[in-house]
C-alpha cells in the first residue's frame, strides 16, 4: 500500500486525513510486530505510538526522501521503536535488581522455594506471552502495586491492575491443577 498521502496530509495540516491513513495503517503495523516480533498488544500499541511520533516529526521537517516508501519506514521504525521498549525496560529491570540485598535462606525453605519455582515455571510456560512478561514483573517485584507496574510498562493504572488480576488467575488457576 502507498501511504504517500499521509506525508501530503501531514505537510498541508490536513489532520482528517492524517489520521484516517494513521488509523488504516495501525492494524499492518501492529500485525507485523506481534506476527514478526513477537511483541505483545500493548508492546506493539506502544511501539507504534512511538513511531507515529517520530514520523511525523520527519515529515514536518521535511526530512522523508521517498514518500512512497513510508509504509516500509514504518514497518522498519515500529520494529526499532518495539526493540527501544525492550531494551528500556531490560536497562530498568537491572538498576532495580542491582538494589536489591542478597538474601540467606534455610534449607526447607530452600526445598520448598524449589518445588513452588518448578510448578510456578511450568504454569509460565502455559501464558501468552503478554501474561508471561507481565508475570515476570510480578516475579521479579513481589511488592509491586498496579501503580508500579504501570511506570514499569508505561500503561494506565487500570490497564495495569486488570493485567495483574488476570494473571494472578490465571497462577492460582494453574497452581490448582498441581495439588
Amino acid at each position: 500500500m502507498d501511504y504517500s498521502g499521509l506525508v501530503y496530509a501531514i505537510q498541508n495540516g490536513d489532520e482528517r486525513e492524517a489520521n484516517r491513513l494513521c488509523a488504516e495503517a495501525t492494524p499492518i503495523l501492529k500485525k507485523y510486530l506481534i506476527l514478526n516480533v513477537g511483541a505483545s498488544n500493548a508492546d506493539a500499541d506502544d511501539a507504534i505510538q512511538r513511531m507515529f511520533e517520530y514520523i511525523i516529526k520527519k515529515i514536518l521537517d521535511d526530512d522523508i526522501e521517498n514518500p512512497h516508501g513510508l509504509l516500509q519506514y514504518m514497518l522498519t521504525t515500529s520494529r526499532h521503536s518495539y526493540y527501544k521498549i525492550l531494551k528500556q525496560r531490560e536497562r530498568k529491570l537491572n538498576e532495580d535488581l542491582q538494589d536489591e540485598p542478597p538474601r540467606s535462606r534455610d534449607q526447607f525453605w530452600e526445598i520448598v522455594e524449589n518445588e513452588e519455582q518448578e510448578i510456578l515455571q511450568k504454569c509460565y510456560e502455559k501464558m501468552n506471552s503478554g501474561y508471561q512478561e507481565f508475570f515476570s514483573f510480578l516475579y521479579k517485584f513481589p511488592g509491586a502495586e498496579a501503580a508500579d507496574a504501570a511506570e514499569y510498562f508505561g500503561i494506565s493504572n487500570s490497564n495495569a491492575w486488570a493485567r495483574k488480576s488476570r494473571v494472578v488467575k490465571q497462577l492460582r488457576q494453574c497452581a490448582k491443577s498441581f495439588y
